[in-house]
């Protein structure tokens, strides 16, 4: 798995981390863990259901607690684009019906 995220999907979580979650701007760095980030467990599950909310996409409580920030949004990236390919692959297939 790449770990490297489209900088439009780190900057959407880091803008989340910072506005929403009062994370210090100076704490978030691709290296850190995201569990250093939200610091309990109400944070994980906040994020978790914002990122659903704002991104439209899933993000387990697990990975918000074992991957840096980094691996996660490459991880939402990757979730992102297939979630478009979907999206595209459907409209071609009601247009072509």
């Amino acid at each position: 798995m790449s770990t490297s995220a489209s900088p439009a999907t780190a900057d959407l979580i880091t803008g989340l981390l910072i506005d929403r979650f009062d994370v210090d701007p100076d704490a978030v760095r691709p290296d850190v863990r995201m569990t250093d980030l939200l610091v309990d467990s109400l944070m994980v599950v906040e994020m978790a259901i914002t990122l659903k909310d704002e991104l439209r996409v899933d993000a387990t409580e697990d990975e918000l607690r074992e991957l840096t920030l980094a691996e996660f949004a490459a991880r939402l990236d990757e979730r992102r684009l297939d979630e478009r390919r979907l999206d595209e692959s459907s409209l071609d297939e009601r247009r072509a019906g």
